[in-house]
């Protein structure tokens, strides 16, 4: 049996693709630059670095993996602004590396993870050929690995494609996440205070899904486009998100002013495109999802 490899799949959302990779059957290779003891019937754990491309080729060539998820980055395009070399070392270089070995192992199809920061700030309606302008040293990056997977493709042969995830939330998120920076605070009997961004638009994703979208994507059957967007069921200003917070959480104080966040502005996405090529669709509404997370949160920190 082959393999699928799983970069970063110690993180937030590796950690979810891994596990559901083996719960259908896959034999998964976890490759981290951490040491790892998470080990099944199904699940290989390598510990390696992106930079270290002959040990991804024996990697590769040894488990007999034939198709790669990479979800290993720098992942936050605040903390990016504090550290932007660190983020295109670990971002562009990084993902050229791990293409390069799977060109010389003789792989093709992996799928990275992209953003909704390569947009920026774009308040019309958005699909995969709107214009990219990021603000961030990490939106930049990642348009240059999309950049990067386009080249590898057209001139090596390799089956890249890059999936456009928007706000990510859910159970284990350790990073800044609006939606749990709310309800946390709501849990322990506190306000929350908000000077602006009631109207600000998200395309919030449960990871679930993001882990759903992935594997779809590393199977499918030579989709149309190599760039797609992928998010949960619709947009919601935070307004709206915070009266689905208030539903479930009533005596929740939280006031938010009006206007927007300081993250990126954009108008409402359209993911056709991921529905026709990957068949993927959100198996979360933000309800159901928040719903699940509020009761997480009761008891996890994150």
């Amino acid at each position: 049996m082959t393999s699928i490899l799983v970069t970063g799949g110690l993180g937030y959302t590796g950690r979810i693709i891994v596990r559901q990779l083996a719960e259908q059957g896959f034999k998964v290779v976890n490759y981290n630059r951490d040491y790892s003891e998470w080990a099944t019937d199904l699940i290989t754990p390598v510990q390696g670095e992106l930079y270290d491309i002959p040990r991804l080729v024996r990697t590769i060539e040894r488990h007999e993996v034939d198709r790669v998820i990479h979800t290993a980055a720098m992942s936050h395009p605040d903390l990016s602004i504090e550290l932007p070399v660190t983020t295109v070392v670990a971002n562009i270089d990084g993902t050229v590396n791990l293409m390069e070995a799977m060109r010389l192992a003789g792989i093709r199809r992996l799928v990275n993870f992209s953003s909704e920061t390569v947009y920026g700030n774009h308040v019309e309606p958005i699909d995969e050929r709107s214009a990219t302008v990021p603000t961030t040293p990490y939106g930049v990056t990642k348009v240059a690995v999309e950049h990067f997977s386009r080249i590898y493709n057209e001139l090596y042969g390799l089956e890249a494609l890059c999936l456009r995830f928007s706000e990510v939330y859910g159970p284990g998120n350790r990073m800044p996440q609006i939606l749990r920076d709310i309800i946390k605070p709501v849990l322990r009997g506190q306000a929350f205070r908000m000077e602006n961004g009631a109207d600000h638009l998200f395309h919030f994703i449960h990871a679930e899904d993001v882990g759903r979208a992935a594997i779809l994507a590393a199977f499918a059957d030579k989709p149309d486009g190599s760039v797609f967007n992928v998010f949960g069921d619709r947009c919601w200003t935070l307004s709206e998100a915070v009266g689905l917070i208030r539903k479930l959480l009533p005596q929740a104080d939280i006031a938010i002013g009006p206007g927007y966040c300081h993250l990126d502005r954009q108008g409402p996405w359209d993911q056709s495109a991921a529905r026709r090529a990957l068949g993927y669709a959100p198996g979360y509404t933000l309800e159901q999802g928040l719903a699940a997370y509020v009761e997480w949160l009761r008891s996890n920190e994150y």
